[in-house]
C-alpha cells in the first residue's frame, strides 16, 4: 500500500463481514493505510496498467452465489442458537450448491481457491470457504467419485450436491456447544479431557440435526469430516469387538474430501489470525498433516488451490521480480508472470514459467521457499 494508489477493488473490514470500508477507484492517502493497517487489513488491489489480466480472476471469486452460501449458513447457525429444535433448511442448501456449481461449471476461473482476498475469520466464513472448496475438489475428482462409489450410476457417483451441502453444515453442531468450546477446531482443540469430549460431540450433534432431512450422503460426511486416514480422527464407531474411529476407505470418500477441505481452511490461518500463502498451506498438508488425510484428495489440491496465487509477488531464481498473473491446474508451480520493475513501476511482457526450465521461483512475497517449507 503507497499513498497515490487507486483501488480496483473495494476493501473489506476484516473484522466485520459485509462493511465495505472504501469503495473501488478510491486514493489511497498515508492516514487512511495506517487506519486500513490498524483494522487488520494486509491486502489490497490497485489499478495497476499491464496488470488487467488479473480482473477476470478476481472478480470470479466475488459471485454472488458464493455470498448466497453465506447468507444460508449464517442463518442457520443465527437460528440453531435461538431454538432447542433443529433448524436446518435443507432444500434451500440444496439450491445453493446446485446454483453454485452451475456458476463454476460456466466460469473456470471460479473453480480456484486463492488466498489474495481478505476474509472476514468467523465460523460462518470458514463452513462457506470449506464447501467452496470441497466443491471444487469433488468436480476435479470425478473420476475418482466414480470409482469410489462404484456401486452407483456414473452420474450419481460423481454428483456433488450432498457434498457441497455437507461442506455448509459440516459444522452446525458447534451451535449446540456451549460457547467457550465453539472457538476451538481440529487445529486448536481444547486440552482439558473433559472439554475434549463434549467439543468432539459437536460432529454427532451436527448428523442429529440434519439426518432425516438432509440426503444420507451429506449427513454422513457432516458425522465423520473429522475421521482421518491413518484411524486417529473421531467419532468413535460401534465395529467388531468394541468402538474405534473409521480409517482409510472405510470413511466415505465425500466426508474424506470434507476432512482435507476443512484442515486446509483451519492450516491457513497463522495463531495471530493472519492468512498464511497457499504455498504455505500446501506443504503442512503434505508433510505436517499427510497421515490424517486421503493421498488422491491431496494430490488434486494444487490444481484448484494455487501456490503461487494471481495477483502475488515472486522472485525468480535470476534474482527478477514478477507479479503472477495465469493459473493453469495441469502446472500449478509453474505459472505464469509478469515481470515487475519496483523502482519504474513498470510491467514487462507475461513469461510463462512451464516453457522456461531452466528459471524457478525463488521467493513469494519476499520470504524465500526454504522458509516457507520448514516444519
Amino acid at each position: 500500500m503507497k499513498p497515490g494508489h487507486k483501488l480496483a477493488l473495494g476493501v473489506m473490514n476484516p473484522q466485520v463481514r459485509d462493511q465495505e470500508l472504501l469503495k473501488a477507484g478510491f486514493v489511497l492517502e498515508e492516514p487512511i493505510i495506517s487506519r486500513l493497517r490498524s483494522l487488520g487489513v494486509t491486502q489490497i488491489f490497485v489499478d495497476f496498467p499491464g496488470l488487467d489480466d488479473l480482473d477476470p480472476i478476481i472478480m470470479a471469486q466475488l459471485t454472488p452465489e458464493r455470498q448466497d452460501i453465506y447468507k444460508h449458513v449464517k442463518s442457520t447457525i443465527s437460528a440453531n442458537e435461538k431454538s432447542t429444535q433443529p433448524v436446518v433448511k435443507y432444500t434451500a442448501y440444496v439450491e445453493a450448491t446446485r446454483n453454485f456449481v452451475k456458476t463454476m461449471m460456466g466460469n473456470p476461473a471460479s473453480m480456484m481457491m486463492l488466498d489474495v482476498l481478505n476474509k472476514a475469520d468467523d465460523e460462518v466464513e470458514h463452513a462457506t470457504a470449506v464447501a467452496h472448496l470441497a466443491l471444487v475438489i469433488g468436480l476435479k475428482l470425478d473420476a475418482y467419485l466414480i470409482r469410489e462409489r462404484s456401486r452407483l450410476p456414473a452420474h450419481v457417483a460423481k454428483d456433488v450436491t450432498s457434498l457441497g451441502v455437507a461442506g455448509m453444515l459440516h459444522d452446525i453442531g458447534k451451535s449446540k456447544l456451549p460457547a467457550p468450546l465453539r472457538k476451538y477446531h481440529s487445529l486448536n482443540p481444547p486440552r482439558k479431557e473433559d472439554e475434549l469430549a463434549e467439543w468432539q460431540k459437536h460432529a454427532q450433534y451436527g448428523f442429529e440435526m440434519v439426518r432425516g432431512s438432509a440426503d444420507a450422503t451429506a449427513a454422513a460426511a457432516v458425522l465423520h469430516h473429522h475421521q482421518h486416514f491413518d484411524g486417529a480422527g473421531f467419532p468413535q464407531i460401534e465395529r467388531g469387538e468394541g468402538k474405534a474411529p473409521l480409517n482409510g476407505s472405510q470413511i466415505h470418500c465425500f466426508a474424506r474430501i470434507l476432512t482435507v477441505a476443512n484442515l486446509f481452511d483451519r492450516a491457513s490461518r497463522a495463531a495471530d489470525g493472519t492468512r498464511l500463502t497457499n504455498y504455505r498451506v500446501l506443504h503442512l498438508l503434505r508433510t505436517r498433516y499427510s497421515a490424517w488425510l486421503d493421498p488422491e484428495v491431496v494430490a488434486v489440491l494444487p490444481q484448484v488451490v494455487p501456490p503461487f496465487s494471481p495477483g502475488r509477488r515472486v522472485t525468480l531464481s535470476d534474482g527478477q521480480e514478477c507479479v503472477v498473473v495465469g493459473f493453469s491446474p495441469y502446472s500449478p508451480y509453474r505459472p505464469v508472470v509478469k515481470r515487475f520493475d519496483s523502482k519504474t513501476l513498470t510491467v514487462d511482457g507475461a513469461v510463462d514459467l512451464k516453457q522456461h526450465e531452466s528459471i524457478q521461483i525463488a521467493a513469494l512475497d519476499g520470504v524465500p521457499l526454504r522458509d516457507l517449507e520448514r516444519d
